[in-house]
């Protein structure tokens, strides 16, 4: 039954446009349309995976010895980083009582139609900026950088957690990975930046994107009915989950696409390893004296993480091991106190971020680059500082250049990630994508068929009859 206004009163969920409940599933198979389409013609097998015929009639199959694939080598690291996505992220956002399916099953959507949008828009980016048109080879390097770029749509899911529709899910699954891919180019390719694990490129964008999205779409904290913002023990523990399974792959996220240099994958490895082991010990601590004596749970869920984000941009750099473990223990130290002080004055100034994306992957991130540009200042003789891992004063490089460059990374990914995010959230806004009210933000009823009673109603139903 629709009411006057556009709103559905059995749903409460308003209707916008023609298409009405029918807007995800037309745009979800015009996109899909869209991406099997250009997958046919921006895509190609890697040439180690095309089936090779010899011998005088051709009948005789080529066997390709799996030590003459490197890549093979970082399957289990591809495998980390795709777990880190669908599982870590997708556990991380079952905080919300009344938005623990949405959370998980909005984060799997992303996940499948971002893994594969991105190996288009990897083809698209290099006709921009070559002029010339080459297919993406689908190989495991390949699938590795789509979940780096995937990483940072469901960094910006976070940001505006609750506040999306299905249909405006599969918008902004569209833009974000292509300007996402831009800004890389002009960071790695024009300002000779290398950032393995993504400080920037990866966390810092997605944080800052999800910043312009909700601007574009102007929910303020004013707008979201407390009852909803709520969480529970349940889901809590759920996220804890998503937490530790983040942790865990943490080393393989940043050293996954290094596959072809091992010396510098182990380095990544360990000074990943060192900084997220660090971050995990000062964010506890913290937290436990911004709280008076006690430990707040959504900044252990998050803030141990932080020192994985900070150390992205420097965990290839050839560093004494005190150096992760320093920058890793004081990201966690900021984090913490992101979300126990910085979080709220966000939102006294307007700024909505329902998971508190900013505070662990924007504000660390920018810290890892500034970090960064710090240790390529202090150190003389190290390699990996630019894009093409090569470091001589003969290329021109110095160390104070090399520090503007990565200054200069910031603001392009600050400035490239607010305003494309800011456009996308306006966009969003248009009546072909269903929108959701402001009642209904963070929960997910509208979406879901549920058919039993919810878990805490019987929780307390047995604590009472107990």
């Amino acid at each position: 039954m629709v009411t006057e206004g556009g709103y559905d009163s059995l749903s409460g969920r308003k209707k916008v446009g023609m298409l009405g409940r029918l807007s995800f599933p037309v745009l979800g198979l015009v996109a899909f349309a869209l991406v099997l389409i250009l997958f046919g013609v921006c895509t190609t097998l890697d040439g180690n995976s095309i089936l090779k015929l010899e011998g005088e009639n051709g009948t005789k199959r080529v066997i390709i010895p799996g030590g003459e694939n490197p890549m093979m080598g970082s399957y289990g690291m591809m495998m980390d980083a795709t777990a880190m996505c669908v599982m870590g992220f997708g556990f991380l956002y079952a905080f919300c009582r009344k938005y623990t399916w949405g959370g998980i099953v909005f984060n799997f959507l992303m996940c499948g139609l971002c893994f594969l949008w991105c190996q288009v828009c990897t083809c698209i980016v290099h006709v921009i900026f070559s002029g010339h048109f080459q297919k993406t080879e689908i190989n495991l390097a390949a699938m590795i950088s789509a979940d780096l770029v995937t990483a940072a749509v469901l960094i910006t899911f976070g940001v505006v957690y609750g506040f999306v529709s299905p249909c405006q899910i599969i918008v902004i699954c569209l833009i974000e990975p292509l300007a996402m891919k831009i800004n890389e180019h002009i960071v790695v390719s024009f300002l000779s930046t290398s950032d393995a694990g993504g400080s920037i490129l990866t966390h810092a964008f997605g944080a800052f994107y999800g910043v312009g999205l909700n601007f574009g779409l102007g929910i303020k904290p004013k707008h979201i009915p407390e009852e909803n913002r709520k969480t529970n023990k349940v889901a809590d523990t759920f996220a804890l989950v998503g937490t530790i399974v983040l942790w865990m792959f943490w080393p393989s996220f940043n050293g996954s696409l290094l596959y072809d240099d091992a010396s510098v994958q182990h380095r990544v490895v360990v000074n990943t390893y060192l900084a997220i082991c660090a971050s995990c010990v000062t964010a506890m601590i913290t937290s436990h004296l911004v709280h008076g004596g006690k430990l707040n749970i959504l900044e252990i869920q998050n803030a141990t993480l932080a020192g994985g984000v900070s150390i992205g941009m420097s965990c290839s750099y050839n560093v004494n091991p005190w150096v992760p473990v320093l920058i890793g223990g004081l990201a966690g130290m900021l984090s913490s106190v992101g979300y126990g002080k910085i979080a709220e004055f966000l939102e006294n100034l307007g700024m909505m971020d329902s998971a508190g994306a900013v505070q662990l992957h924007g504000i660390p991130g920018v810290f890892g680059a500034v970090a960064a540009g710090i240790v390529v200042i202090a150190t003389t003789n190290n390699q990996y500082f630019a894009a093409d891992t090569v470091w001589t004063e003969m290329d021109g490089n110095t160390n104070g250049k090399q520090f503007g460059m990565i200054l200069a990374s910031v603001l392009v990914t600050l400035a490239i990630s607010l305003v494309v995010g800011a456009l996308n959230g306006l966009l969003v806004r248009v009546p072909i994508c269903e929108q959701v009210e402001r009642k209904l933000l963070i929960d997910e009823t509208p979406y879901f068929e549920i058919e039993d009673e919810p878990m805490t109603d019987v929780m307390m139903k047995e604590q009472s009859s107990s």
